[in-house]
């Protein structure tokens, strides 16, 4: 019966179950069985490391050089960028998601949430819970949340492709799980999650943008990565620039910064094309992750999802990494010229129009 709440996507609040009995989850309003999409089992040769999201998705577009433009503020921009440390961090061992991969046989584990539950599997309507109630999710035995207030995790189901998500998740004392927020979506889907989503700064889900210990041990970040600083801009901030809030197709900020040029959520920042090969390995000393990373600076991009205390990039969590200091490190990017970091123009496609 589990199985069958998981695949029928009907995993929602209710209260802890009183006796053997499977939980009833009911979603609010509209939500019926019949009307969440039937999940398709993946097709890949390399599973456990598909590369998320659909191959047009934002994420997963490279950067047209013939096309794209830097943006004429970009230099002030950066410099709001780099106010605090002249660096972007990259620890993985504290607000940094840990990912679990699991599939149908996985168990069902009960989550009390403090917030509304969130269900965009099939990426154009939200489904929402009750605040206070209960989600079932799956959850593998050893599961934890990422070290730091944050509390993030994220469960991609190999079977279903389905994507679980968890903020400010914590183990209590007594073994339950709680968490202030959750969520599901599909790693087939655009990753752009409908207006009302609301894991990430940005409106995205934990998955989203993170460099997976696969990717670089493969020898290739295919896909846009992710980046936070303190701080992008309020609303108020950007609109004295006569910026967008945030910039599409991102739908929500947290920006808290009131600095003349900061930088809207949602902005994408580059590593400029004309820096060679040999200069980013002279930079990355020997560090796998971040000459991967700073290639995919060039080829992607990366978006600003989150604010933070410092500038700083997202990777899986170490307690599902393991990450060796050789392929992945919290000072690794330490060495990067700031001058080689560009943002984007906004307002002039970045990406070849199909």
């Amino acid at each position: 019966m589990f199985l069958l709440l998981l695949t029928l996507a009907c995993a929602l609040v209710v209260d802890m179950p009183k006796s053997n009995d499977p939980p009833v989850n009911d979603l609010s309003e509209e939500s019926t069985a019949e009307s969440v999409p039937t999940p398709t089992p993946l097709a890949t040769e390399d599973v456990r490391c598909v590369r998320l999201y659909t191959d047009d998705s934002i994420w997963n577009t490279p950067i047209d050089w013939s096309v794209a433009r830097i943006h004429s503020d970009s230099d002030a921009m950066m410099g709001a960028f780099f106010a605090g440390s002249h660096w972007i961090g990259s620890d993985p061992t504290q607000y940094a998601p840990n990912i679990y991969l699991v599939d149908n046989s996985t168990p069902l584990v009960p989550v009390r949430l403090k917030y509304r539950f969130r269900d965009a599997y099939d990426d154009v309507t939200i489904r929402y819970g009750d605040p206070g109630g209960v989600v079932w999710m799956p959850l593998p035995e050893g599961a934890q949340p990422a070290p730091g207030s944050d509390g993030q995790l994220a469960v991609i189901n190999l079977d279903t492709g389905e994507e679980w998500g968890l903020n400010g998740g914590r183990i209590e004392a007594d073994g339950r799980w709680s968490a202030r927020g959750a969520y599901r979506y599909s790693i087939y889907n655009s990753g752009i999650p409908p207006e009302g989503f609301g894991q990430r700064g940005a409106g995205i889900g934990q998955a989203a943008g993170i460099v997976r210990r696969c990717e670089v041990e493969r020898g290739a970040i295919e896909h846009a990565v992710t980046l936070a600083y303190d701080s992008p801009c309020t609303p108020e901030t950007c609109a004295r620039n006569g910026w967008p809030a945030v910039i599409p197709p991102f739908r929500k900020t947290d920006g808290r910064g009131t600095a003349p040029y900061d930088i809207p959520e949602g902005a994408r920042l580059v590593i400029r094309p004309e820096i060679s090969e040999e200069e980013i390995l002279a930079a990355c000393r020997g560090v796998t992750g971040c000459v991967l990373w700073a290639r995919a600076m060039q080829t992607y991009g990366g978006f600003i999802v989150d604010h933070s205390g410092h500038p700083k990039t997202y990777a899986e969590g170490d307690a599902t990494a393991h990450w060796p200091s050789d392929l992945w490190s919290a000072s690794m990017l330490r060495h990067i010229p700031r001058e080689w970091y560009a943002v984007l123009d906004w307002n002039i496609p970045a990406t070849s129009t199909p």
